[in-house]
């Protein structure tokens, strides 16, 4: 096969593979510069998949017969870390190519018209503070939404945390407590932290201590 021809598939078939399919990517971690976040994602590449922080929860992004996949934790944030991830996540499940500077500096996922841009940085043991339980106060509203985590849709409870808050999706349970359709909840919660837990599964516990006030709404249409 001439050179030229050569070259042409060597780029095409490098379009087509996943982004961590680059053996000298193994091992490397990025962070998001453009668009910019206040809680930027991050890349780590490792041998058949990446992992990271999505803006607010840890995940893992692996390829399955031709599909980009992203198994996440979760965790509830505030309203902009969500958007932040939940975009980020969009990016990574259309399966996006890479786009590196050459100089092993920077790479860009580029997917359609949307791109984003990350820099490399230092890989550290980071050094976190032990977590420890807590209590809060939620809202839980009368009615489900619809959500995603990765690829899976499901239907989510919406909760908030003062009465001003914009609503949240809140995934996953809360132990001990069955919400009945029409009625808003104001509870309070304990949140335990696990320690370790696997990318596709909650990083906390959310138990419930007690109901505070519950009221009946209607729906409106």
């Amino acid at each position: 096969m001439p050179m030229k021809h050569r070259l042409i598939a060597l780029v095409a078939a490098c379009a087509a593979a996943p982004a961590f399919a680059f053996p000298n990517l193994a091992g490397t971690e990025w962070q998001l510069d453009t668009p910019r976040a206040e809680n930027p994602p991050t890349l780590r590449f490792d041998a058949g998949k990446a992992t990271g922080f999505g803006g607010c929860n840890r995940y893992v992004w692996t390829h399955k017969d031709g599909k980009s996949l992203v198994a996440a934790t979760r965790m509830l944030c505030a309203p902009a870390a969500m958007q932040t991830e939940q975009a980020f996540f969009k990016l990574l499940e259309a399966r996006p190519r890479l786009v590196p500077d050459g100089r092993a500096t920077k790479l860009a996922l580029v997917a359609g018209s949307t791109r984003y841009e990350f820099r490399r940085v230092k890989t550290e043991q980071p050094t976190t503070a032990p977590a420890v339980e807590t209590s809060r106060y939620l809202t839980v509203a009368p009615f489900t939404a619809p959500c995603s985590a990765g690829v899976a849709k499901m239907q989510c409870l919406q909760v908030r945390e003062s009465d001003s808050g914009d609503w949240q999706n809140f995934y996953g349970g809360i132990e001990g407590f069955t919400p009945q359709p029409g009625i808003q909840y104001t509870l309070k919660v304990r949140v335990i932290p696990i320690a370790n837990p696997p990318a596709d599964a909650p990083n906390r516990r959310v138990v419930l201590e007690r109901v505070v006030m519950q009221e009946k709404t209607e729906k409106l249409n």
